[in-house]
C-alpha cells in the first residue's frame, strides 16, 4: 500500500488536495469495543440478506472480515 507515502506528499503540498482511496465495500469498521446492540444489528442485517436470497453478499462479508473474528471473541 502507498498510503503513508501519499499522505506525506499531500501534507507537503500547498492548497487543496484530493486523495482517492479504494476500500473493500464488505470490510467492517471495527470499534475498540463491540456493544451488544451493534452485534444484534449486524446479525439482523446478515439475516435479512439471507432471507432476501443474497447469500453471496453474506459470504463476501465473511471472507473480507475473517481476520477480525479473533478480535471479537
Amino acid at each position: 500500500m502507498e498510503v503513508e507515502g501519499t499522505l506525506k506528499k499531500t501534507f507537503m503540498m500547498d492548497g487543496p488536495v484530493l486523495i482517492s482511496v479504494s476500500t473493500d465495500p464488505n470490510a467492517l469498521a471495527m470499534p475498540p469495543k463491540i456493544e451488544f446492540e451493534q452485534l444484534k444489528g449486524f446479525a439482523l442485517s446478515m439475516s435479512k440478506l439471507i432471507m432476501k436470497g443474497q447469500i453471496s453478499q453474506v459470504i463476501d462479508t465473511i471472507k473480507s472480515n475473517a481476520n477480525h473474528i479473533r478480535e471479537i471473541f
